[in-house]
């Protein structure tokens, strides 16, 4: 019989990963807290209304469409087969608040900050470290045009990043209307703007000969293509004013609001806690919804983002009807996951349990369970055994779900007052008396973390 597996591009978590995979949205969580934003969540899928046309630019394409159902599938199918779905699943989270926004404005506080963990789908072609099925952490801040809320955002998903261990990094700034407006000036015509922009955003990982036949190769011209690459590499390490000054005269008179709004993020933003905050004229981003300033996390050593937001001021004009500025940022889970796997940073707070107690004869089932009740009333997690069994086989258990330690509950001194407790990483036993065995247990907790 052939082994199942789960369906490309998505995955089943063993409860070790599943615990890590709890505990990096708690940590996260709580950085995003102590910001002040408010936890919320929307359905795994909305109306096609929602996401057509509300410029999620390639990703619409992705979308898991879902069918209509029952009746509506039947008249569906009998006119021919066109437009079978009426809903898909959500491929971002901020599409989603949009519409959220739109149905609750008149129960949401002037400014809205908000963040959000939850899984997305898309339908594109399942990879190393890229799935159909991916979890985002968003923050975002709605009802303010002020330059503060980049500065917040900012700083929110930094202290996130650095309190999961990362450090060293560099959070690239720059204005999605300001890269249009310095592509223009290096003689790319509207019809080539946008190709020119996706040729541009692969230079971190592509080679500049790969991106110039890509962008020749979508009508952009060889003369302008390299004026394009060559403009970039000029643009790679200088200093952030040089660059901010260099840029706006390049781009001209209609640059300058956007230049200003950089320089004040620049100078509202206070130092970061795990990096530095950089101008990257050439920073452009995937979503074709951002309308001003843009950014992403880059860390030293690792060949993609860790996170990326930006302002996205007209989003949910075209779901509530009027204009409400948003800006917002996404911590690439998945990608930050991966990382601290392969890195160990989870330490070894991810086990399951502090203790197994474990039943050598079934008279000791029943003391065992109201042993187990009693250890949870003091604060601790405990598994107990289900059944009477060699206590070697339990131990083996305990070891396999890396508990650490084993409580015997034996019928006869489960009466006398004093347990066996084994170690399992040094396999000795220690006899404690039941009324310590809590506190025991507690101290014996931090020296296995």
């Amino acid at each position: 019989m052939a082994k199942l597996a789960a369906p490309s591009g998505f995955r089943d978590f063993l409860p070790d990963q599943f615990r890590k995979r709890q505990e990096l949205v708690r940590r996260i969580r709580e950085t995003y807290e102590s910001f002040g934003f408010e936890g919320m969540d929307t359905p795994a899928m909305e109306s096609l209304r929602v996401f057509l046309g509300k410029a999620g630019g390639e990703n619409e394409k992705l979308m898991f469409h879902v069918l209509k159902r029952g009746a509506e599938l039947e008249r569906a199918l009998a006119k021919g087969g066109e437009e079978l779905s009426d809903m898909a699943l959500r491929f971002d989270l901020t599409v989603p608040l949009a519409r959220y926004y739109a149905t609750h404005r008149g129960e949401l506080p002037a400014v809205f900050k908000r963040y959000q963990c939850g899984p997305v789908w898309r339908a594109e072609r399942a990879q190393h470290g890229r799935f159909r099925e991916f979890v985002q952490c968003d923050v975002d801040v709605l009802g303010s045009s002020s330059m503060a809320v980049e500065a917040e955002v900012v700083l929110a998903t930094t202290t996130a990043l650095a309190a999961l261990g990362f450090s060293g990094l560099t959070v690239r700034l720059n204005s999605r209307p300001l890269l249009s407006l310095l592509v223009r000036s290096a003689g790319v015509g509207d019809e080539h703007l946008g190709a020119a922009v996706i040729g541009i955003d692969k230079l971190d990982k592509e080679s500049p000969a790969a991106v110039k036949e890509e962008l020749t190769g979508k009508g952009i011209s060889e003369k302008v293509a390299s004026s394009l690459l060559d403009l970039h590499a000029r643009s790679r390490g200088g200093r952030d004013e040089a660059l901010l000054a260099d840029v706006e005269a390049r781009a001209g008179k209609a640059a300058a609001p956007h230049v200003a709004q950089l320089r004040e993020i620049l100078a509202l933003t206070p130092p970061l806690p795990a990096g530095r905050l950089a101008f990257d004229p050439f920073l452009a981003r995937g979503m074709d919804y951002y309308t001003g300033p843009i950014f992403e996390v880059a860390a030293e050593g690792v060949p993609f983002s860790l996170a990326g937001g930006g302002r996205f001021d007209d989003l949910i004009e075209r779901l509530a009807g009027a204009k409400v500025p948003a800006c917002g940022f996404s911590i690439g889970f998945e990608r930050v996951f991966m990382l601290m796997e392969e890195r160990g940073m989870f330490g070894g707070g991810s086990r399951g349990a502090d203790v197994l107690v474990v039943v050598p004869a079934a008279e000791a089932t029943a003391g065992a369970i109201r042993l187990g009740a009693e250890l949870r009333q003091a604060g601790l997690r405990v598994d107990v055994f289900p059944h009477a069994a060699k206590l070697g086989a339990q131990f083996e258990l305990a070891e396999k779900k890396g508990i650490p330690l084993a409580v015997v509950a034996d019928a006869a001194k489960l009466g006398s007052g004093t347990l066996e407790v084994r170690d399992l990483a040094t396999r000795t036993s220690t006899p404690v008396a039941r009324a310590e065995l809590a506190g025991w247990i507690r101290a014996r907790r931090a020296t296995h973390a």
